[in-house]
């Protein structure tokens, strides 16, 4: 019997993803009509009914069409409100970002956006950060909640290892890691599964009750772009969206300080694990210096 599957990206276009989902088989006519409209349509049909899914498409283009419409003035607008710690982690991403469009550049190609910057939302994963525990707990605790709040419009995961890899640095790790500014690096085939579970988490968080209706309908699989397939029966579903919003968070969390643990052994600083956590004030401390170092180059 064939796998019953979803497609959270529509398979004509991965531009458009899912939004909406139901049973209604008139469901989405309105937008369908409508010309202003940017929307795609799906039916499938399972054993246990029939169900209509809605694709939108979000922000699209590259790195320098981003240069073009925001002004170093607005970003120093965003900047100027923020706490200390908040302000030079925003400052850390922006560098990083630019590092990765212009390795993109010298490779011949442009770096893809997918959605908005909103480096104003960086203070809220820092408000989430538990600075308390071993280092590989604060480093997975802030590559997780820079993941979930997401402020930049590519490269979510790169980022969020590289933070975790220069908190561990900042706390005496003294290991060379490949700085994931590229997809190809040498330790993919570990890291790889790490930021396959991430996406399926952060993808059931959102659609949980879309998902649900899907799996009791008899949906078996709903697959992202890049086939990364998430399993409906391995994932509680049947929560409320605020529910399900807090506790796949948590699970994000400590799915990203399991990877800190295996990051920091696998680098032979083991140690990293038991050791208690560098202070926010002296991380902070760490990134201006590495922000000053950027700019000097």
């Amino acid at each position: 019997m064939p796998t019953r599957v979803v497609h959270q990206h529509h398979p004509d276009d991965i531009n458009y993803s899912l939004e909406d989902v139901s049973t209604d088989p008139d469901a989405f006519e309105d937008k369908l009509r409508d010309p202003t409209a940017d929307v795609k349509v799906m039916d499938y049909s399972f054993p246990d009914g029939d169900v209509r899914v809605l694709y939108t498409t979000g922000v699209s283009g590259t790195a320098d069409d981003l240069d073009r419409e925001i002004s170093p003035a607005q970003l120093e607008e965003d900047l100027e409100p923020m706490d200390p710690t908040s302000r030079v982690i925003a400052i850390w991403l922006l560098q990083f970002f630019a590092e990765m469009q212009q390795e993109e550049q010298e490779n011949g190609s442009e770096l893809a956006i997918y959605k908005d910057l909103e480096i104003e939302r960086v203070p809220e994963a820092v408000d989430h950060v538990s600075w308390d525990g071993s280092a590989t707990d604060v480093a997975g605790s802030l590559m997780s909640n820079l993941i979930l709040r997401h402020s930049l419009p590519n490269a979510n995961h790169r980022t969020g290892i590289t933070m975790a890899q220069t908190y561990l640095e900042a706390a005496g790790a003294d290991f060379e890691t490949p700085k994931t500014h590229t997809e190809e690096y040498e330790w993919r085939e570990w890291v790889d599964p790490y930021i396959v579970e991430s996406k399926r988490l952060l993808t059931v968080r959102r659609h949980n009750l879309y998902f649900l209706t899907l799996k009791q309908n008899g949906c078996e699989i709903v697959r992202r772009k890049h086939d990364i397939e998430i399993p409906l029966e391995d994932y509680d579903l049947d929560m409320h969206y605020y529910e399900a919003w807090e506790e796949y968070a948590e699970l994000h969390e400590a799915h990203c300080i399991e990877f800190a643990e295996e990051l920091a052994t696998r680098g032979g600083e083991g140690n990293l694990v038991q050791e208690p956590a560098l202070s926010e004030e002296g991380f902070v401390d760490f990134l201006r210096s590495e922000n000053s170092s950027s700019e000097a180059e």
